[in-house]
């Protein structure tokens, strides 16, 4: 039996709301410790810019995993409003609405990703990310 992988344009909107289940599980230490998993998402170039305009390369990101682990255990992350703003063959641009609960409050954040399609990798990987707080 085989199985196949859903299409690249299919693929990507699926993928902001499953890196988000991924790292809210993260988060709250819930399954796996290993973050493979995790650094599997994202491009070996990857870059961030978080919500106060630090940039963040793949490295740094991916040394703090572990840290990360089990430090927000109340967090649900919530994804909507998932568009599409451009998409080819290999390279997609999306905006979504992420919204974080926890005790201490609730924050949202408009970002926009760009994911790219690689031959050696199951899922859209994660090359660049821009986080903006939306203020009420």
């Amino acid at each position: 039996m085989t199985t196949s992988q859903p299409a690249f344009v299919d693929a990507v909107p699926l993928e902001a709301d499953a890196l988000h289940r991924l790292l809210q599980a993260w988060f709250r230490a819930e399954g796996s410790d290993d973050p493979a998993a995790i650094r599997a998402r994202f491009d070996e170039k990857f870059t961030m810019v978080n919500p106060a305009g630090k940039v963040i390369p793949f490295e740094t990101f991916s040394a703090g995993l572990p840290t990360m682990r089990g430090s927000r255990p109340t967090l649900i992350m919530e994804i909507s409003n998932v568009v599409v703003r451009y998409l080819d063959e290999a390279t997609a641009l999306v905006t979504y609405h992420e919204r974080q609960i926890q005790d201490s409050g609730t924050t949202d954040r408009i970002s926009t990703a760009l994911l790219i399609k690689r031959a050696d990798r199951p899922t859209p990987v994660w090359r660049h990310l821009q986080e903006t707080w939306i203020t009420p």
